[in-house]
């Protein structure tokens, strides 16, 4: 059978079919893009007022808790910054619009109950706000912000409906239909000194983002971790919730004492006040461009106070009165008012780079000792300046020249010719090695933002006038930090210690979470090179450039800097602009504080005079450290206080006097001091039943006054009737005159020779 021919359909994608698919997958993107467009723009525009909206419904199945941002603590708890609960008053207007049976019954009764309790809200306005056309359909309108926990707790007791609660049956009619009223709650940060330590404490922004200093350097340790309420419809559909619980921000005990902070500062604002320009009406005086001090103790790193003359309200960050006049502020753009807010929040200490002149010798000295460039038996000689190939550079002595010098000299006159001929006994690779070593080209890792590195030399890039400059600290810059642990590794042994600012951060149950205090990282120079500095240290404030930086009372080893600034726009020296400082420890032959002075470009006709910064150290350190428990140990002269231009009563009852103090077998103690409940001589050894006379009254071992004492004669102790405390024993044998004598002293027996007083 023959088959037919069959005809075979084909099949074709034709090109109207084509046009069709593409016009409907246009459409469709078309319509996708619409709508991320959309909601793109409610989420720019309205995203945080829709997501408050759902936050105000109670069974709402996601709600944040907000966690708690951490405090910032002084080194004796006292609090530099905390966070403090607040409330919006929010009203959910679609709530209270809700009719039962046709009426509205629910909007005066809620009026009522928020203007009884809440004086600021006007009863008008809220009804305004709750039947407005704009807003009436609105689950989210605040009313009142930064409402306190007293008065949020006032109104809940107002509305209660507490069975106990004495009120009128019209009363709780009224109160059940109050509705719609609900408090978010949220964190408000409070600085309770204002300005102080502002640069270090710096601040965090309203929704709790750490914006400079410690708070933006430990941003994340201090916010803590928010917590969230869940809702959701188990197997059985019923609607369950389940709760995590914030995780709130740690607390920082940072190592700043804020009594030692305010003495700073008040010394910083006495020369502002002092050398400052009344250009505005009082506003904005400053005596330098700028003005840094750090206080640090060079055994731990620890600083225990850092301040500039441009401290801000930490409560107002934004309030530029404090640095900038009122006609300045209003000249500005809203560029120039951004860059100055940058400006004032910064920390000159840390940020910006200086050449630190001559308080940079030491280093220079330390580290050729300790190489063995030279010895301290070496001997130089000033001719009042170095020719170095093409460059002339002068002495600070110019034009007169200091002469022959021992190596301890070269360091008391500040001889820029004796510190050339040091760096090139040193060579350019052995200085390259030591300014490693002493950590400057480097950030020291303090726990500060935006902390710079300086800028030094190279092996590469430094020749021999870079050498010769660099000696003696011009030529290579660095941050203040940076010079103080550097200096704090030339007197302390030789220990480079981390710079660092917290000590220790708790959880907020108060478990201790990190402790960084005393990180030791290397050690620069030997124990022995460190006691010949701390020498030629003192003689230099002693004799040498830094006599006005001395404390009475106190052994001060310091040196003093003066630096010609560069111009940036020359790239040369400008002339008649200065850097000067001096940085000091007491007391030197073992320290324990260190305390460095910036003034940078002094408002005055002669820029070129340390003077400014020793007088400001010296006041501080008169001040700090007998508060830090530093007594004094020397004798107080007529000459010194004269040769300083003080008067007794300038060194303030915070300055411990020195005496004579007698042991128990009536030994002359001099220049004793009493020290944590006991008496210590001019030697360090405590003094055992030790006397102390001053103007005629005797004091025991612990600074009692003793008026009347009596004699045991049984056992030859000395009794103070009043508390019956024997003082020490003193046995006839060990002492014959006091055997010949029956005067007794508290805790002593001495002969009396009619020139102390007796008891």
């Amino acid at each position: 059978m023959a088959r037919g021919n069959r005809t075979k359909k084909e099949r074709r994608f034709t090109r109207k079919m084509q046009i069709k698919l593409l016009a409907v997958f246009a459409f469709i993107l078309l319509c996708l893009i619409l709508i991320l467009m959309r909601i793109v723009y409610i989420n720019v525009h309205s995203g945080k007022r829709y997501a408050k909206q759902v936050l105000s419904q109670e069974n709402y199945d996601s709600q944040t808790l907000y966690s708690r941002r951490g405090e910032i603590q002084d080194a004796n708890g006292r609090l530099l910054a905390y966070s403090e609960k607040v409330y919006n008053l929010v009203l959910d207007c679609k709530a209270v619009n809700q009719e039962v049976d046709g009426e509205k019954i629910y909007i005066e009764p809620t009026i009522d109950a928020l203007t009884a309790v809440f004086e600021e809200l006007d009863a008008g306005i809220v009804r305004d706000v709750i039947v407005g056309e704009k807003t009436c359909d609105s689950q989210y309108q605040v009313l009142l912000e930064k409402v306190t926990e007293d008065q949020k707790d006032a109104y809940e007791a107002y509305v209660s409906l507490d069975a106990d609660r004495e009120i009128s049956d019209e009363q709780r009619k009224a109160l059940q239909k109050v509705t719609g009223v609900w408090f978010e709650e949220e964190f408000v940060r409070r600085y309770p000194l204002d300005t102080v330590a502002s640069t270090v404490i710096g601040f965090s922004n309203s929704v709790g983002d750490g914006i400079a200093g410690l708070e933006a350097y430990y941003d994340t340790q201090l916010k803590g971790t928010n917590g969230r309420v869940f809702g959701y419809l188990n197997e059985n559909q019923e609607y369950e919730r389940k709760t995590i619980p914030p995780q709130n921000g740690y607390t920082l005990q940072t190592t700043l004492d804020v009594n030692v902070q305010e003495i700073v500062e008040k010394y910083i604002a006495e020369f502002d006040e002092a050398y400052g320009t009344d250009n505005d009406n009082g506003t904005a005086k400053h005596g330098a461009k700028n003005v840094g001090v750090m206080i640090m103790d060079p055994n731990t790193g620890s600083v225990l106070a850092m301040a500039t003359n441009s401290g801000y309200n930490l409560n107002d960050p934004q309030n530029l009165e404090a640095w900038y006049t009122q006609s300045e502020i209003k000249a500005m753009t809203d560029e120039q008012y951004v860059e100055a807010l940058n400006s004032m929040w910064k920390n000159f200490c840390v940020s910006d780079g200086i050449e630190p002149g001559s308080t940079f010798k030491p280093v220079t000295i330390s580290a050729a000792l300790e190489c063995g460039a030279v010895t301290e038996n070496d001997s130089f000689y000033c001719d009042s300046g170095e020719q170095v190939t093409d460059t002339y550079i002068r002495c600070d002595a110019w034009p007169n020249a200091h002469g022959d010098e021992t190596l301890g000299d070269v360091l008391k006159n500040s001889c820029n010719d004796g510190l050339m001929a040091v760096g090139r006994a040193m060579g350019v690779s052995r200085f390259i090695e030591y300014q490693t070593l002493f950590n400057f080209g480097r950030p020291t890792g303090i726990d500060l933002p935006n902390e710079a590195s300086g800028a030094v030399y190279t092996q590469e890039t430094m020749n021999e006038v870079e050498l010769a400059t660099c000696t003696f600290g011009q030529g290579l810059t660095c941050t203040m930090v940076q010079q103080a642990a550097a200096f704090a590794a030339v007197i302390n042994g030789g220990y480079y210690y981390q710079p660092h600012l917290v000590d220790k951060i708790f959880n907020e149950d108060g478990k201790l979470v990190r402790d960084s205090s005393g990180l030791l990282l290397k050690q620069t120079i030997s124990g022995d090179v460190s006691e010949t500095m701390r020498g030629y240290l003192e003689t230099a404030v002693k004799e040498g450039t830094g006599r006005r930086a001395q404390v009475p009372g106190y052994r001060i080893g310091g040196k003093t800097g003066t630096a010609e600034k560069i111009d940036p726009e020359t790239g040369r020296r400008a002339e008649g602009k200065y850097l000067v400082s001096f940085i000091g420890a007491a007391p030197i032959n073992d320290p324990e504080v260190i305390i460095y002075v910036v003034v940078d470009e002094p408002n005055v006709d002669n820029q070129a005079n340390s003077t400014y910064a020793q007088e400001i150290y010296q006041k501080i350190a008169t001040e700090v450290l007998p508060y830090l428990g530093i007594y004094p140990t020397e004798d107080v002269t007529p000459e010194l206080l004269a040769s300083l231009g003080l008067e007794e009563e300038d060194l303030g009852e915070e300055v411990v006097k020195t005496f004579q103090a007698y042991d128990s077998y009536g030994t002359l103690h001099q220049d004793a001091r009493v020290e944590g409940g006991q008496v210590i001589n001019g030697a360090g050894a405590v003094v055992e039943g030790a006397t102390i006379a001053e103007d005629g009254t005797v004091y025991d071992a612990y600074m009692n006054p003793v008026s009347t004492v009596e004699v045991d004669q049984t056992n030859q102790n000395a009794i103070d009737p009043k508390t019956e405390n024997p003082g020490i024993a003193l046995p006839p044998s060990e002492n014959d005159d006091a055997a010949e004598d029956t005067t007794v002293w508290d805790a002593t027996a001495v002969e009396d020779d009619g020139e102390d007083t007796a008891l």
